[in-house]
């Protein structure tokens, strides 16, 4: 990290055996590497939903929308402007999960959802019917503003979130909403865990926010968050496990015995209580 995109300064120290660089400044923390869009081209292809950083997207789907469902339904019930009014962005859409529920329960407004996984976009648009667009969202040129912007689980991926930030800003009304999920390198989980923590995995996880430093990040383009949660996250038993034990270390042979005899269609609501729920308002 040669200047910190969150507070700009240009000092900061290796942690966690080189794999992360942490801000002096600030405290925020990158992976201590150099990406390129040719190696992220080649990270999110149809095999990251299926056997990389997802055991198998697509199975996972009842589980995955049962948390999009609670998600809108709190939505739902805090939406304070006509429906026809909503102008809905979803950043990183993947397969259109939550789209499809969004599109179900503000059936009259607008949405928009962007990926770069070509096999998930056409999934989302031929199967859900879903009005989806593959390309990077630095290069989409939008011609409208938007009320309603979602990155689930995202930032972390990003190679440039500030840029991403920056954008958003730019198309977003004044108290225009950002949700945004994504792991908080602050919780105790992760402070216990260190460089064993699930969710320190480079290249596909660049940045690890805490809620100090995702709050400098969308303070600097003009975001005021209204709310941190750390909620319940529904996952079937086997991508839990995954996550947990197998994710970070393949090799674990006991490990992957657990794993062979977890049932398929078992899942439940998880809190580790390291997962931020953030919901910001633009000022």
């Amino acid at each position: 990290m040669k200047t910190c995109i969150v507070c700009n300064s240009k000092n900061s120290i290796l942690i966690y055996n080189r794999t992360l660089t942490k801000c002096k400044s600030c405290g925020f923390v990158s992976a201590n590497m150099e990406i390129s869009e040719e190696l992220l081209r080649k990270i999110y292809t149809k095999n990251y939903f299926h056997g990389e950083e997802y055991l198998d997207y697509l199975s996972d789907k009842h589980a995955i929308q049962k948390n999009f469902t609670k998600r809108v339904e709190q939505l739902k019930k805090q939406n304070n402007i006509e429906e026809s009014n909503i102008n809905a962005l979803e950043i990183g859409c993947a397969y259109g999960f939550f789209g499809e529920t969004f599109r179900n329960y503000f059936k009259d407004a607008a949405y928009l959802g962007i990926d770069i996984v070509a096999e998930a976009i056409t999934y989302g648009k031929e199967t859900l019917g879903l009005n989806l667009k593959l390309e990077n969202y630095l290069d989409h040129l939008s011609v409208e503003k938007y009320t309603h912007i979602f990155m689930w689980d995202v930032i972390e991926h990003l190679h440039r979130p500030d840029l991403f930030i920056e954008k958003i800003a730019k198309e977003a009304y004044i108290n225009s909403e950002l949700y945004i999920t994504t792991g908080d390198v602050g919780s105790m989980l992760s402070k216990m865990q260190k460089q064993k923590w699930r969710l320190i995995h480079p290249p596909s996880h660049l940045h690890y926010f805490s809620k100090k430093t995702i709050g400098l990040l969308l303070k600097k383009y003009g975001f005021e968050i209204e709310s941190i949660k750390y909620k319940p996250v529904y996952r079937s038993l086997k991508q839990i496990f995954y996550s947990l034990f197998l994710l970070n270390n393949p090799d674990c042979l006991i490990c992957r015995k657990i794993f062979n005899i977890i049932p398929e269609k078992l899942f439940f609501p998880l809190n580790t209580f390291d997962i931020m729920h953030i919901k910001a308002i633009k000022k």
